[in-house]
C-alpha cells in the first residue's frame, strides 16, 4: 500500500511541475459544498461513486450587496459500461457585477485499480464558456480612475474554449485529488473582458468511525493561481446515522507564493456552516450559510444544493457514495 501512496505523491509533484502557471485574470467561482461533489473542481472525480449522480447548486454571495456574485451549476456523472471509465457533464453560470460566465464541460476519466481497496483516476474535461461584460451596469461616475473609453457602451461577449485535467486517488475512506483548470491561455488586447486565470486545486480528506452511528470527516482544499494569496479551506464534518451531515468550513488565505500583507490576507477570512440531509436514500439536500470575517460581515452568503443518486438495488447502503 505504501508504494502506491508514494507513486501517487510523485504523480502530483510531476503534474504540478509540468503545468507552469499562466498569468491570466478572472477568478474561479466560489463554492462551499464542493466536498459533496468534487466534479466542479476535478474532472477525475467523474464516475468515482460508481453510480449515476446528479447535482444542482445555487449560490448567492454577500446578499444585499449590489453586484455581488451569484453562481449556479448543474452536474451529472456516472460509470460507463466499461467499469474503468467514468463520464461527467458540468454546466455553470456565474455572475459578478457587470461580468458573467456561462459554460459547459464534458469530462472523461479512467480508473486504475491499485489494489482491492484503492483506485487512481485520471480525468480530462473539455468545455466552452461565453464571457460577457455589460457596460450598462457600470457607472463611470463611481469609477473616476477608469477612462470612459475603457467602459463599453453596451454588452460585449467572447466565447472561449477551456481544458481541465486532474488526478483523484481514493479508498473507501481516504481521498486526495489534484486538478488544473483554465489550461488554455488567452491574451486579447482588443477586448475588455477578463479572461480566465489558470487555477490549481489540491484536496484531501479522510472518514473516521467514531462509533456505529457517527463518522467524522476532516478535509482540506488548497486553491492556487500563483498571482494572489493561496486560498485554504479547512473543513470538518460529522455524519449521523448515515443520514445527516453537519459541519463547518473555515476559509482563509496564506502568502505561500505571493507576497501579501497580513491585513490583506485577513480580508479573505470566512466561516461556512454547512449541513447535508439525506431525505431518502437517493435524495440529498444541502444548505450552507457563509459569514465573512471582515468588512463584509454584514452581508451573508447562502448556498443550496440538491443531489440525487440513481441507486440500483445491488448497491444497497454502500459507504463510498455517501462519504467521498
Amino acid at each position: 500500500m505504501a508504494k502506491y501512496v508514494k507513486a501517487f505523491q510523485r504523480l502530483l509533484i510531476l503534474l504540478g511541475i509540468a503545468l507552469a502557471p499562466a498569468a491570466l485574470a478572472q477568478q474561479a467561482p466560489q463554492y462551499s459544498q464542493y466536498i459533496f461533489n468534487e466534479l466542479v473542481i476535478n474532472p477525475a472525480y467523474a464516475g468515482s461513486k460508481q453510480i449515476l449522480h446528479a447535482n444542482a447548486t445555487f449560490r448567492t454571495q454577500w446578499t444585499g450587496l449590489e453586484g455581488a456574485p451569484t453562481s449556479q451549476t448543474v452536474s451529472v456523472d456516472g460509470p460507463t459500461s466499461n467499469k474503468n471509465l467514468g463520464w461527467g457533464l458540468h454546466l455553470i453560470n456565474d455572475e459578478i457585477g457587470a461580468q458573467s460566465q456561462t459554460g459547459a464541460y464534458g469530462a472523461l476519466s479512467t480508473r486504475i485499480r491499485l489494489d482491492r481497496y484503492s483506485d487512481l483516476a485520471l480525468g480530462v474535461a473539455v468545455g466552452v464558456s461565453q464571457y460577457t461584460l455589460d457596460g450598462t451596469k457600470l457607472d463611470p461616475g463611481n469609477m473616476s480612475e477608469i477612462p470612459d473609453q475603457a467602459i463599453p457602451q453596451g454588452r460585449i461577449s467572447q466565447v472561449l474554449p477551456d481544458l481541465k485535467i486532474g488526478a483523484f486517488y481514493n479508498t473507501e475512506r481516504y481521498y486526495a485529488g489534484l486538478s488544473v483548470a483554465s489550461l488554455i491561455p488567452f491574451k486579447d488586447s482588443n477586448t475588455d473582458i477578463a479572461t480566465p486565470r489558470r487555477h490549481y486545486f489540491l484536496s484531501t480528506g479522510y472518514v473516521f468511525d467514531i462509533n456505529r452511528n457517527v463518522r467524522l470527516k476532516p478535509s482540506i482544499l488548497i486553491k492556487e493561481d500563483f498571482r494572489s494569496p493561496t486560498a485554504v479551506d479547512l473543513n470538518t464534518f460529522v455524519l449521523l446515522h448515515n443520514r445527516i451531515w453537519f459541519g463547518a468550513s473555515y476559509r482563509t488565505a496564506v502568502p505561500m507564493f505571493a507576497d501579501q500583507q497580513m491585513k490583506q490576507l485577513s480580508k479573505r477570512n470566512a466561516l461556512a456552516l454547512i449541513t447535508q440531509i439525506y431525505a431518502t436514500q437517493k435524495l440529498r439536500i444541502g444548505y450552507s450559510y457563509d459569514i465573512s470575517l471582515n468588512e463584509l460581515r454584514n452581508y451573508s452568503s447562502h448556498e443550496v444544493s440538491v443531489g440525487y443518486y440513481f441507486l440500483k438495488k445491488k448497491y444497497g447502503r454502500i459507504l463510498t457514495p455517501r462519504n467521498l
